[in-house]
């Protein structure tokens, strides 16, 4: 059973018990706290691509060690 079927339980349990408008509330709440998560993950799922990038790319060659490289060559 997945965290949100459990979550969806409560809400489920209410409405069998006739009380559609906390249920209601639940479900609200559930669904935003599933949209805020996914915003979220795509967030940081962006974020880790782009310093992935970065790293691949590596830093900028420095001049310096360029002339060095070639002084002791």
């Amino acid at each position: 059973m997945d965290t949100f079927t459990e979550l969806r339980q409560p809400a489920d349990d209410l409405t069998e018990l006739g009380d559609t408008a906390t249920a209601a509330l639940v479900r609200q709440a559930i669904d935003r706290f599933a949209a805020w998560k996914l915003e979220a993950g795509e967030r940081l799922l962006e974020r880790a691509l782009e310093e992935r990038r970065n790293q691949e790319q590596g830093p900028p060659p420095s001049p310096y060690f360029n002339t060095c490289a070639l002084v002791v060559a």
